[in-house]
């Protein structure tokens, strides 16, 4: 029930949520505006999809529960920054412990520990009981923006890949919940990034060897910074063993060079849950960053200039073949080549292949990357999903979950080489690279 109407669930909770009239008066005019044009909105994704089809979202072309998913996010990303709070105004606490096990009642049975609390910015949503020091604890950092809160797809996901993982590696691997403060209440970056440094501190005093950062789209800059932060500090440090970022937003913001035909900001406006228009936004840096420099190494990993291999080579996860990189992306997302030409000096991955409706070469091999054992680079293991938009892995493939809770009604457990891998193309890949690395 819930993968058939969660696309009008939460255009209703993004209506219902602000509809009171003291909400109304905390909002902008732009924000309300959004708000009320969002039902037209829908209504005509809904007949053009029946007329024409999905026309501009090419991966869902054929998918309008995923149309109009895509539809509501670029709604909600759209939202002055300040009026975030009031897109999503439940707790990360109340989805973790109330929303969630409603949802996935099986799935949240089968994990260990869920919810209970770390310290005052993180749940556990996996905690294995009897945990050694080399055991993985994944920190997980959700994205928004850093002013939109979690929204249930991403918590669906998440747990998915736990449950889809091989038996042996499940047993071993805890999943932390980073519950960061948000700068739509009035908390700055790097106010999060402060928040991690105290989780992930405690989780070495307590003896953890094996910590892996794990982020999408905001979460995805925010594991990068923190390796830029213990860089900084220059004292001896324990980088993490790995990171996992997904669509992560590597420059803060667009310049209007990035906005020319024939690059991804141009490209796939009308395709993406992210727009130039939105993120182009000077003032909006003001209450993200507040006064700090925004081309920064810390602040923008991928803006910083000028740009050089020397930024990163000093940071193990960057340049040691003992650590792992996932990196996760897609076609039609319009962060492509900010994440495209930050790795290529971060993590030396191959530039050169255009894609979209740019692409000249129609080799499959250009959408893979994996390298292993190379002195002077970290392992990496990359994707970008054809076609595929910003941060689809957390937002658009969480109808795994009932699958996965249907095989476990019948006594059975999922097995990844049953699943889907292009319907499913994130999960199937990130299980995999799990399965082959924890």
């Amino acid at each position: 029930m819930w993968s058939f109407l969660d696309s009008i669930l939460l255009a209703f909770q993004f209506l219902a949520a602000n509809s009171a009239q003291s909400k109304y008066k905390e909002m902008s005019l732009r924000s309300i505006l959004i708000l009320l044009k969002l039902p037209f909105d829908l209504l005509v994704v809904i007949l053009r999809f029946y007329i024409f089809g999905g026309l501009r979202f090419r991966r869902y072309n054929r998918e309008l529960r995923n149309c109009l998913r895509l539809r509501i996010y670029r709604a909600a990303l759209a939202v002055d920054i300040l009026d975030g709070k009031l897109i999503g105004p439940h707790s990360n606490a109340f989805l973790i412990r109330k929303v969630i096990p409603y949802i996935l009642s099986t799935l949240v049975e089968n994990c260990p520990g869920y919810g209970k609390r770390f310290d005052p910015q993180s749940f556990w949503l996996v905690k294995q009981n009897d945990r050694k020091p080399s055991d993985p604890v994944i920190i997980f950092s959700h994205g928004g923006g850093y002013y939109i809160q979690t929204m249930p797809s991403q918590i669906q996901s998440l747990l998915s890949i736990y449950q889809l993982l091989d038996e042996d590696v499940q047993k071993r691997t805890s999943i932390l919940f980073l519950d960061y403060k948000l700068v739509s209440d009035g908390y700055p970056f790097p106010t999060q990034l402060h928040q991690l440094d105290e989780t992930y501190n405690k989780l070495l005093d307590e003896g953890n060897e094996n910590i892996i950062l794990m982020g999408d789209s905001a979460g995805g800059h925010l594991s990068v910074a923190y390796t830029v932060f213990l860089k900084l500090l220059e004292k001896s440090v324990i980088y993490p063993s790995k990171l996992v970022l997904i669509s992560p937003w590597v420059k803060l913001s667009p310049l209007p060079s990035d906005a020319q035909k024939g690059y991804s900001w141009h490209e796939n406006e009308d395709r993406d849950l992210i727009t130039y228009h939105r993120f182009s936004s000077v003032q909006d840096l003001k209450h993200i960053i507040g006064f700090q420099d925004p081309f920064s190494l810390l602040c923008s990993p991928g803006g910083k200039t000028p740009r050089s291999r020397d930024d990163w080579a000093s940071i193990p996860n960057f340049s040691d073949p003992n650590h792992d990189v996932f990196l996760i992306f897609g076609e039609d997302e319009s962060f492509r080549d900010d994440i495209v030409q930050w790795a290529s000096y971060a993590l030396n991955y191959p530039v050169g292949d255009e894609y979209g409706a740019f692409a000249t070469s129609a080799d499959d091999s250009k959408y893979s990357f994996i390298r292993h054992g190379e002195q002077g680079n970290a392992n990496l293991t990359a994707f970008v999903e054809p076609m595929g938009v910003h941060d689809a892995m957390l937002y658009f493939e969480h109808d795994i979950a009932k699958i996965i809770e249907k095989a476990h009604s019948l006594g059975e457990k999922l097995a990844i080489a049953d699943v889907d891998q292009s319907k499913f193309f994130g999960i199937t890949r990130l299980t995999n690279f799990f399965n082959d690395t924890l």
